[in-house]
């Protein structure tokens, strides 16, 4: 009031005091209507608890905990996998009639997000993953997904530890949690629905009560099953750091979880290589492999070309003698690219007692990993053990030059 009272007289008003004050009348009543809000929001949530409550009745929902150890893949957050002993043929009907709309109630789950999983249609749904599929398997794909490789409802209890407990695995949906105590924690709802019951409804619970029923008591099913030099030294360590840099390149592709298992199930029992084809101006493309082309930087294709010279591999400690022969190559790669910094460079990765060497190794084998999977990819990079001679495991059969 006195401010106010001296403004009329022709003081000045004191805006600090004003905007102050205006925030707080906006905050109060920002509050005001909040409240009714939120509390109008938590009656509509217990509301829809209730009603979901009395649904699942309908459906016989039952709670349970499930504990995988040794699986062969790492689960994602969120893979919701269905999962029964044995095949009920009504249940199954009812998944395959619905599989779209299950996906679109998990992707509209409020708290938990969560990305369906039915086994029997996981290749038919990878063969669209050209990406994904690819990287594993960049072999022509078409002969492998017309044989049918269909993985079965129960493919996961095949590692319990005490089959005794299988019997007691009723279908249910199994969401994973983390991965703690050395297992992979799920938490299962099973279900028995009742015949003539509304489908959409009974897998819309199903997705959405994962949000309101926390496991935190019921049963809990155990799968369980048993379970030389510094150049060398400075090779492992030299490996390691490039393929970091090279993990988070790949990291897109090499997406874990069941979908990547699934995949290896299919291609990695019988690896196919491929052909490595050097053309006359030394390029490398793979013709099985979609006619790929592998990139590297001249002196590490020059690296490369030497090392392909020498199926029995070459050890570190004798490069010293190969360095007239590694420029040699170089200069049919660049016969004018010859400078002091090449000449040194040449001389570095020569000299076993520099890092130059394991440098080279780690991007020629990050170049093969950036194309396609360890299990191929083994084959066509420079590798060995410790204190062993160095050498490309391809057959040397499958390399062809082009004159």
């Amino acid at each position: 009031m006195l401010q106010y009272n001296e403004w009329k007289r022709g003081g000045k008003w004191d805006w600090t005091e004003s905007i102050v004050g205006f925030f707080f009348v906006l905050v109060c009543a920002s509050m005001l209507i909040a409240w009714p809000i939120r509390f109008i929001i938590q009656c509509r949530k217990k509301w829809d608890k209730k009603k979901l409550i009395k649904e699942s009745e309908a459906y016989h929902f039952c709670k349970s905990k499930l504990r995988l150890k040794d699986l062969p893949f790492e689960p994602s957050t969120g893979d919701l996998i269905f999962i029964e002993n044995g095949y009920n043929v009504r249940i199954n009907e009812m998944i395959q009639r619905n599989l779209n709309y299950i996906q679109e109630c998990c992707d509209k789950a409020e708290f938990f997000k969560n990305h369906f999983v039915y086994l029997p249609n996981l290749f038919h749904e990878l063969s669209g993953a050209n990406a994904s599929f690819d990287y594993y398997a960049p072999y022509e794909k078409e002969h492998i997904l017309s044989i049918d490789h269909n993985l079965s409802n129960g493919t996961l209890l095949d590692y319990m530890f005490s089959p005794e407990n299988r019997k007691n695995i009723q279908p249910c949906f199994a969401r994973y949690i983390d991965h703690y105590e050395g297992c992979s924690w799920f938490e299962c709802i099973s279900f028995d629905p009742e015949e003539g019951i509304d489908e959409k409804n009974l897998f819309r619970a199903l997705c959405t009560c994962f949000d309101y029923f926390p496991i935190s008591n019921g049963p809990m099913y155990q799968s369980l099953k048993e379970e030389a030099d510094d150049t060398e030294g400075n090779y492992e360590k030299t490996i390691q750091e490039i393929m970091r840099e090279i993990e988070a390149r790949v990291v897109q592709l090499r997406k874990r979880g069941i979908s990547q298992w699934a995949i290896k199930q299919l291609v990695e029992p019988k690896p196919t290589l491929s052909q490595l084809v050097i053309t006359r101006d030394y390029r490398f493309f793979l013709p099985d492999y979609n006619n790929m082309e592998i990139k590297m930087e001249p002196l590490i294709k020059a690296v490369y070309l030497l090392f392909l010279r020498y199926p029995e591999g070459l050890m570190f400690k004798d490069l010293p003698s190969y360095r007239e022969e590694l420029t040699e190559i170089y200069l049919r790669l660049k016969p004018n690219g010859m400078t002091e910094r090449v000449q040194k460079s040449i001389e570095d990765v020569t000299n076993p007692m520099q890092n130059s060497i394991n440098e080279k190794c780690a991007r020629i084998r990050g170049s093969f990993l950036l194309k396609f999977d360890e299990h191929l990819a083994r084959f066509y990079y420079i590798d060995g053990l410790r204190a062993q001679p160095k050498k490309i495991a391809l057959p040397r059969e499958l390399v062809v030059w082009k004159k």
